[in-house]
């Protein structure tokens, strides 16, 4: 059985989260900071190994979240999991996470160009903060959680 290539993610915190590479890659801006060797050895500290990305732009917490949807989505594009079970998987995603994370869950989707995450928070966004919101009062309780 061959080991899986693990691939360190540093977040704004500081702290340390170890996922798959096929996991990380989830994010094309992951994925092109992975592949660029120039990139990775320019955000290594000394003390890093040189599997660390570094990600100035989100919280551990958040990371976290990311993460563990992207790894529930590593295998779709090759449609090896229950479409069903998925989106079921999904939206117990969606009702477990609280109005503040999702918002930040959307800054970072947004940030680590992660599409399918991106549309799924979008989608869910006005169910969470209420159907009743205007355009201009997503607006700004989106700026809020900045």
């Amino acid at each position: 059985m061959s080991s899986k290539k693990m691939i360190t993610l540093k977040s704004l915190d500081g702290r340390t989260l170890e996922v798959e590479e096929a996991v990380a890659k989830k994010s094309p801006m992951i994925k092109k900071m992975i592949e660029d060797e120039d990139v990775m050895e320019d955000e290594v500290d000394d003390e890093d190994n040189d599997n660390v990305v570094h990600l100035r732009k989100v919280t551990h917490k958040v990371l976290d979240k990311v993460m563990e949807y992207c790894k529930r989505h590593v295998n779709e594009d090759e449609k090896v999991v229950n479409e069903d079970e998925l989106k079921a998987w999904d939206q117990d995603f969606i009702v477990k996470t609280n109005k503040s994370t999702l918002c930040n869950l959307l800054l970072a989707a947004y940030y680590l160009n992660i599409q399918s995450l991106l549309l799924l928070l979008s989608k869910n966004a006005v169910h969470k903060t209420g159907e009743d919101k205007t355009m201009e009062d997503m607006r700004i309780l989106l700026a809020c959680q900045q």
